[in-house]
């Protein structure tokens, strides 16, 4: 598995992961200090998400660092939530 560069935050932090999969692309997008729903408006904002499409959410806690791996899933020094 290859992983992106980490980034460090500043202070521990909450993160949001989102991964939207549209054939034959995957968008993974990363917010940080944001809130679920503040993240996927501003998703939606950026990506077009076809009506009936779905995408995967994922929440963190006190996040330190993070790297995005290519399958999409975000290897955090952090918790879950």
């Amino acid at each position: 598995m290859q992983t992106e560069t980490a980034s460090y935050l500043t202070s521990p932090s909450p993160v949001v992961l989102i991964v939207y999969k549209k054939e034959p692309y995957q968008y993974c997008a990363v917010f940080v200090n944001q809130t679920r729903e503040q993240a996927e408006a501003l998703f939606k904002q950026k990506y077009t998400v076809e009506p009936g499409s779905d995408y995967e959410v994922k929440e963190y806690e006190n996040v330190e660092s993070y790297s995005v791996a290519e399958n999409g899933e975000l290897l955090v020094n952090g918790s879950y939530k």
